[in-house]
C-alpha cells in the first residue's frame, strides 16, 4: 500500500531549525558563564584569594582568550546532529554537485571584499542616522576582531568557521531544502546574520550567507568552509597582522583598494549574468505562500528578537551612560 508523502510544513520546518538555533545561543551563554566563573576561582587561588588582582586578571584574560567558545562550538555541532540525526555526517555534508572554476573562486574571493566593503558603508550610514540622535556607536562598530591569544585565532580562524558552516549550511540549508533552494539560502543567511549579535558582523554575515548557500548547494560545503577560513584567516587576522610591519595607514589604503576592486568586479559579474540569476532564482524559487507560511514560526521570532536585543544591547548602554 502506497503512503502519501508527508505535506510541506515550512513553519514547522524553520521552527525546529530556529529553536535549534535559540538552544545553541543559550548554550554558548552558559558555557561562557561557566568557563568564566571556573577561571575566576582558579585565579583566585592562584592569587592568594586576593579579589582585585582577580577580577582584573580574569577579565583581561576572557577579553582575549576564545577557549569557551571552542568548547562552546563543539557542543553546538553535536546539537545540530540531533537535530538532524544521522543525516548530518552522512547526507548534508556528503553532496557535492558541479566542480569548483577557477571563475567561481575568484569571484567568491571578490564576493568577501565586495561584503566587507558593504558592511562597512551600510555600518558607517547606521552611526550617521543614530548621532542624529547624539548616539556615538563609532567605537562599538570599529571595535578589534582580531584575536590575541593562541585559543581565540584558533576559535576565529578554524573552529568558527567549520561548526558555522556545519550547522547553517549543513543542517541548516538541507533541513529547509524541501522547500525550494532559494528559500532555505535566504532563510539560512539571514539567521546567520542575527547569529553573530552584533550591529557591524550582521549585515556582513547576512550578504555572505546569501553566496555561501549558493556554493554549498551547487558546489560543496567545503569549499564554503574554505572561504570562510579565508576571509577570517587570510582578509581579517592577515591585514591586522599586516599592521605589525606596515603603518596602518597603508593597510586601510590596501584594504580599501581591495574592497573596491572587489566591489567592481562583482557588480560587473552580476550585471552581465542577470538573466542567468533570474532563471536560477525562477527555478529554485518555493511555492507560493512559503514565507508567509514559514514566518508565523515562534521560535524564528523567539530567535531573532533574542540576536536583536543582544546586537542593540550596546547601544542602550551607550544612551544610558550619556545621559
Amino acid at each position: 500500500m502506497n503512503t502519501l508523502p508527508e505535506p510541506l510544513n515550512p513553519k514547522k520546518d524553520l521552527g525546529r531549525f530556529s529553536a535549534s538555533c535559540f538552544t545553541y545561543s543559550i548554550v554558548m551563554l552558559v558555557v561562557v558563564i561557566l568557563y568564566t566563573i571556573f577561571s575566576y576561582f582558579f585565579v583566585l587561588f592562584q592569587q592568594g584569594f586576593d579579589i582585585g588582582k582577580t577580577e582584573e586578571f580574569v577579565k583581561s584574560f576572557m577579553d582575549k582568550d576564545g577557549g569557551s567558545y571552542i568548547i562552546a562550538s563543539c557542543v553546538g555541532v553535536l546539537i545540530f546532529t540531533i537535530f538532524r540525526g544521522k543525516q548530518l555526517f552522512t547526507r548534508d555534508l556528503r553532496k557535492k554537485n558541479k566542480k569548483m572554476t577557477a571563475k567561481v573562486f575568484f569571484f567568491m574571493i571578490c564576493f568577501l571584499f565586495f561584503s566587507q566593503l558593504f558592511s562597512t558603508l551600510t555600518s558607517q550610514i547606521m552611526n550617521a542616522i543614530l548621532s542624529l540622535f547624539g548616539l556615538d556607536l563609532s567605537e562599538i562598530l570599529s571595535q578589534d576582531f582580531s584575536s590575541h591569544s593562541i585559543t581565540m585565532f584558533i576559535y576565529t580562524t578554524i573552529m568558527a568557521p567549520i561548526t558555522e558552516e556545519i550547522i547553517f549550511r549543513g543542517a541548516g540549508l538541507r533541513a529547509l531544502e524541501k522547500h525550494g533552494k532559494v528559500f532555505a539560502i535566504v532563510m539560512t543567511a539571514l539567521l546567520f546574520g542575527l547569529f553573530h549579535e552584533n550591529l557591524y558582523q550582521v549585515y556582513f554575515a547576512a550578504l555572505i550567507g546569501l553566496g555561501f548557500g549558493y556554493i554549498a548547494f551547487e558546489y560543496s560545503i567545503f569549499w564554503v568552509i574554505f572561504f570562510h577560513i579565508f576571509n577570517n584567516l587570510v582578509i581579517a587576522e592577515g591585514l591586522d597582522f599586516l599592521t605589525n610591519y606596515i603603518p596602518k595607514s597603508i593597510v586601510n589604503l590596501i584594504n580599501y583598494g581591495l574592497m573596491t576592486a572587489g566591489t567592481t568586479v562583482v557588480l560587473i559579474v552580476l550585471i552581465l549574468n542577470r538573466s542567468k540569476i533570474k532563471a536560477y532564482i525562477t527555478e529554485n524559487r518555493s511555492q507560493p505562500g512559503t514565507y508567509k507560511q514559514a514566518l508565523k514560526s515562534v521560535w524564528f521570532w523567539v530567535f531573532s528578537i533574542l540576536c536583536v536585543l543582544a546586537a542593540f544591547l550596546p547601544i542602550l548602554l551607550v544612551y544610558i551612560t550619556t545621559r
